[in-house]
């Protein structure tokens, strides 16, 4: 049985990833996190569409983020900006966010013996160094050389990023003939309530949505 645990924000990507994901394997389990975020309120997006996609679904909480305040996505950090973020690295990067998430979402699909984890990083991602093909490709051999599964059933891990080298407007359409309601997805960095419509995510869902909705 093919099985995945996917790294699930809620957002437009990440949703059409688990989408996806549903499509191509037998067993989806989709893991977000409590990591300080200014836009928290991604999480209650998150549980009803992993509910709505009826996937197992896992909100662990990541503590260790909580006391940084040099990102503008994390609480207590410089405001949100509205221009593009083509700044490398722009001021909403986590340090090492990616490599946290997917070394937690690893070790839980090592104890369920799952040998694959999910990530939607994209092309217009690679502002930020942990979302670069390069990141992918070694934190997949970080994950294989710290596998119990691997270890002892020489079953190497899997970082599933099909949407490397995509730009957004192309996962967009993807998730379109995926079905993926796009109308419960939740992409804000300022995290109001409705989104802001002015941060860079705001503009960049925009669009890649334009005409889909």
């Amino acid at each position: 049985m093919k099985s995945i645990i996917v790294l699930f924000s809620g957002g437009l990507d990440s949703t059409t990833l688990l989408w996806l994901a549903k499509k191509e394997f037998d067993r989806v389990i989709a893991i977000s996190f409590d990591y300080g975020q200014r836009h928290k309120v991604e999480l209650k997006h998150a549980k009803e569409l992993a509910k709505l996609a009826g996937v197992e679904h896992l909100i662990v909480d990541v503590p260790s983020l909580k006391g940084i305040t040099t990102s503008a996505l994390l609480e207590g950090g410089p405001e949100v900006p509205s221009e593009d973020y083509s700044n490398a690295p722009p001021i909403t990067t986590v340090p090492m966010r990616n490599l946290i998430f997917l070394a937690i979402a690893g070790a839980y699909a090592d104890a369920l013996g799952i040998d694959t984890v999910g990530i939607a990083v994209h092309s217009l991602d690679t502002p930020y160094p942990d979302c670069r093909p390069e990141f992918i490709t070694s934190a997949q051999s970080a994950l294989t050389a710290g596998s119990i599964l691997t270890a002892t059933k020489k079953v190497p891990m899997k970082i599933y990023a099909p949407f490397l080298g995509m730009t957004k407007r192309e996962i967009a359409l993807l998730g379109k003939e995926l079905g993926v309601p796009f109308e419960k997805t939740y992409s804000c960095y300022r995290g109001t309530e409705p989104p802001c419509g002015e941060c860079a995510t705001c503009k960049q869902r925009e669009e890649a949505l334009k005409g889909l909705l």
